[in-house]
C-alpha cells in the first residue's frame, strides 16, 4: 500500500468511526427509550409502574411481599432512600397484586439493584423467584449484578451470566499451610512491622464511617464507578449494626488497625451461614510502608477463624486474593437487558 492509499484508508476509518459515534449519539438514546416503553407492553401478565421517589404506594407493596431473609423491611427501606446517585423504583404487579419491587441505582449506562454492594446475593423483594424473573424482563432497562449471586440466578433467564473464580479461605483446616512460602513470609513480616505499635479493634464507634469514607476516596476515580454505592453502604450497614444481635442470621462487623488513636487499615465483614464475606477492605496509604493491608487481611481471617466461622470469602477480582485463598466456583454475575439494547452493544453503539 502506497502513502496515498494509506492516507485514504486512514481517512475512511476515521470517517467510519465518526459516523458510528454520531449514530450512537442519536440512535442509542432512542433505542433505549423505545425499549423502556415497548418491553412492558410485550411482557404478558406483568405491569410495571415506575417511581422516582419512594412513597406510600411502594411502602404498602413492600409490606405485602415476603421480607428478604435476614433483613427486615425497615432495614431494606434504608437502601431505597435518595442519595447523590440517581434511583428509580419499579413496582411489578400481576392480576393487580404486587409481585416485586425492584429499586435501582444508576451506574454508568446501566442500572444496578440498590442491594448490590451492600447486601450480597440480593436482587429485590419479590413474591417468588419466578415473579422476580418476570419483573426483571418486563422493566425495559438494562440491569447488571456483577457478582455475589448464587446459581439460582440462571433460572431467571438473564441475557447473560458468568461465574468467575471466587477465592475462599477454609478456616476449618490449616489454611496457612496452603499459602506459598513467600506469602507466609510476607504475612510474618507485616505482623512484625505492625504489632510493635499497632493494636486491633473490633466494632468501635466511627470505624464503619472511616472504612466507607476511605473506600470512597480510593475508588472515586475508577472508571467502573463503584462508588455510587458508598452512601447506601454506610446508611444500610449503620442501621443494620445498630439492630443486629448475637442471634441475627446476618451480621456486619468492623475491624480497625490502630496506631494510637489513628486508623491505619480496616475491614467491614458480613457474616452469614458460617461464612465471612469481606465487604470493604481499606488502608491508609501513608502506612503502606508498614504493610497494613496485609496485616488487616491476616487479622480479619484470624478473627473469623477464632469466632468459629467455616470460610472466609474474599470475592473475585484483584490478584492479591489468590495469595490468601483457593479458587472456588458458585458465585455468579448476570445482566438483564432488553433485546434492542443488546443489539446496540452488538453493533458497537454502546
Amino acid at each position: 500500500m502506497n502513502h496515498s492509499d494509506a492516507m485514504e484508508s486512514a481517512g475512511a476509518k476515521a470517517a467510519g468511526s465518526n459516523f458510528k459515534r454520531a449514530l450512537s449519539h442519536f440512535a442509542a438514546p432512542a433505542v433505549i427509550s423505545a425499549a423502556r416503553i415497548v418491553t412492558p407492553l410485550t411482557t404478558r401478565g406483568v405491569q410495571i409502574a415506575w417511581f422516582d421517589v419512594w412513597n406510600s404506594t411502594l411502602d404498602q407493596a413492600l409490606d405485602a411481599l415476603p421480607a428478604i431473609p435476614g433483613c427486615d423491611r425497615d432495614l431494606y427501606r434504608e437502601l431505597t432512600q435518595p442519595t447523590s446517585a440517581r434511583k428509580r423504583h419499579a413496582l411489578a404487579t400481576e392480576n393487580g397484586q404486587p409481585t416485586a419491587i425492584i429499586s435501582l441505582r444508576r451506574r454508568r449506562l446501566y442500572w444496578e439493584p440498590v442491594a448490590y454492594q451492600a447486601l450480597p446475593g440480593v436482587i429485590a423483594p419479590a413474591s417468588s423467584a419466578a415473579s422476580l424473573g418476570r419483573a426483571l424482563h418486563a422493566l425495559g432497562v438494562e440491569v447488571r449484578i456483577e457478582a455475589g449471586l448464587d446459581k439460582s440466578v440462571v433460572d431467571l433467564n438473564p441475557r447473560s451470566y458468568w461465574s468467575p473464580d471466587n477465592y475462599r479461605v477454609d478456616l476449618e483446616g490449616d489454611y496457612e499451610a496452603r499459602w506459598s512460602r513467600n506469602h507466609r513470609k510476607n504475612v510474618r513480616k507485616a505482623c512484625q512491622r505492625c504489632d510493635e505499635f499497632m493494636r486491633l479493634r473490633v466494632n468501635d464507634v466511627g470505624d464503619l464511617e472511616w472504612c466507607c469514607a476511605q473506600w470512597g476516596r480510593v475508588w472515586e476515580s475508577n472508571d467502573a464507578e463503584e462508588t455510587v454505592a458508598v452512601e447506601d453502604r454506610l446508611r444500610f450497614w449503620r442501621a443494620f449494626m445498630k439492630r443486629q444481635t448475637a442471634d441475627s442470621p446476618i451480621q456486619f462487623q468492623t475491624l480497625a488497625l490502630l496506631d494510637g488513636d489513628r486508623r491505619t487499615a480496616g475491614t467491614v465483614l458480613m457474616c452469614r451461614e458460617g461464612i465471612v464475606l469481606g465487604q470493604c477492605i481499606v488502608r491508609d496509604p501513608e502506612y503502606d510502608g508498614f504493610w497494613v493491608g496485609v496485616r488487616i487481611m491476616e487479622a480479619s481471617i484470624e478473627w473469623a477463624a477464632s469466632a468459629g466461622y467455616r470460610q472466609f470469602d474474599l470475592g473475585s477480582g484483584q490478584d492479591y486474593k489468590q495469595s490468601w485463598g483457593e479458587p472456588v466456583a458458585g458465585r455468579y454475575g448476570a445482566i438483564f437487558r432488553p433485546f434492542a439494547v443488546s443489539a446496540l452493544y452488538r453493533f458497537g453503539l454502546l
